[in-house]
């Protein structure tokens, strides 16, 4: 066994289903809104898996930093993909949400009470992450001034801008700051840019101008997908050529824009295909992504992903596996468990003993790394009913003033 082997990573989903389902996690456990079960219940079901599944991929790249000391793509294809085609769904559903939010308003929502409604969404669980990390930072720094102060306020201001300002600098002259959070916070200001963007597209979402805008970008950027889908051998994150930055910026803006047409399509109605048939379609577009590729960039992979996504919003449940109550929980608990996984790696395998441990071969790794998937889904429970609940419910009582919009529950990044 290889610590790279794919198996390992269907046992660990297993173990966490598992734990979800004992009744100590009902604290997780919602009701279920019928007003809009029939456009995101199945999607409700998807995002607890998005966020595990860019949890092993960290997991994997984990490795590698305390292997050879450097924070790249892990060398097996099937984990890159874990984390590239969990995070492109995120934007397809962060797409189809609130496209659909600007279509069921003709393209007037109540934009005060959507962007009000998105910093109490967004910005607790933010704070509280960041907050967790200035600990951790202080921690490593022997809780000592390394740097000029009005130097570390600079930078813990741009910390605290909620993801909205794109420099997140080191703190206290600790190289490598973002590290303890995996590196996830640049999808928050990716997902902040298409908040902004929504405004200007606004008069899109009026008639049926959505498919032509859609595909006509799509179009555009078949170029750079086409040009790029294959990445430079030396790239890596810490390294990135030009090909990994054009190629990733087309494969980002392709996803949300898959989740936009989606959200037209699904409010045109039209035959859907039996829940057999439609599962079985949407795990064969999934399959056919992590065995013919080894990352996300080339239009083909985006095409095959957006069908399993698409096929999800229209409510194939994978055989049911997305109506499940751990499945539900899980997602519950999405945005926390997406946020906090880099503090969680942090904290275990900075145990010296721990890290020992794993490192000794493929087998102690992955005990180490299903104890901390454990320990991150208990942990974002709880920051979800201590945090992310009272931030949601104060978002949707301004939504719900006199000129809010309805209320929906709002997509993790």
């Amino acid at each position: 066994m290889s610590v790279f082997s794919a198996w390992p990573y269907f046992v660990l989903v297993l173990v966490v289903l598992g734990a979800m389902a004992l009744p100590v996690f009902r604290a997780a456990d919602e009701p279920r809104h019928s007003s809009r079960d029939h456009r995101t219940a199945t999607l409700d079901g998807l995002r607890g898996f998005l966020a595990l599944s860019v949890f092993v991929h960290h997991l994997m790249v984990t490795h590698g930093y305390i292997e050879h000391g450097e924070w790249t793509f892990p060398p097996s294809g099937f984990h890159t993909l874990l984390g590239q085609a969990g995070v492109g769904v995120f934007f397809m559903i962060t797409g189809f949400l609130f496209w659909g939010k600007l279509l069921d308003a003709k393209g007037r929502p109540d934009w005060r009470g959507l962007y009000a409604g998105r910093l109490w969404r967004i910005g607790p669980t933010y704070l509280l992450a960041v907050g967790l990390m200035f600990l951790a930072v202080a921690w490593r720094t022997g809780f000592e001034l390394r740097e000029p102060v009005w130097s570390l306020l600079g930078a813990v201001l741009q910390w605290l801008a909620l993801g909205i300002w794109p420099l997140q600098p080191d703190i206290n002259g600790y190289a490598g700051t973002t590290l303890i959070l995996a590196g996830v916070t640049w999808t928050v200001f990716v997902e902040w840019l298409f908040y902004g963007a929504l405004r200007p597209m606004a008069p899109l979402a009026r008639g049926d101008r959505t498919p032509r805008f859609v595909l006509g970008l799509m179009l555009l950027l078949c170029l750079p997908l086409l040009c790029f889908a294959a990445l430079s051998p030396g790239a890596t994150p810490s390294r990135p050529t030009l090909a990994l930055v054009i190629g990733a910026l087309a494969w980002v803006l392709a996803s949300f824009l898959m989740g936009m047409l989606s959200a037209w399509l699904v409010r045109r109605g039209g035959p859907k295909l039996p829940q057999r048939s439609a599962s079985l379609l949407a795990l064969a577009c999934l399959g056919g992504v992590f065995l013919g590729f080894e990352h996300m960039v080339g239009p083909v992979q985006v095409l095959l992903l957006w069908v399993f996504f698409h096929l999800v919003c229209t409510g194939s449940t994978l055989f049911g596996l997305l109506a499940t109550r751990a499945a539900r929980r899980m997602s519950t608990a999405s945005y926390s468990i997406y946020l906090l996984q880099g503090l969680v790696l942090t904290l275990v395998f900075g145990l010296r003993p721990v890290r020992e441990f794993a490192m000794a071969g493929a087998m102690q790794y992955w005990l180490v790394g299903t104890a901390c998937a454990l320990l991150l889904v208990a942990a974002s429970v709880v920051s979800y009913r201590l945090v992310e609940k009272p931030g949601i419910a104060r978002g949707r009582r301004l939504r719900a003033g006199p000129r809010g919009m309805p209320a929906a529950q709002a997509a993790g990044p």
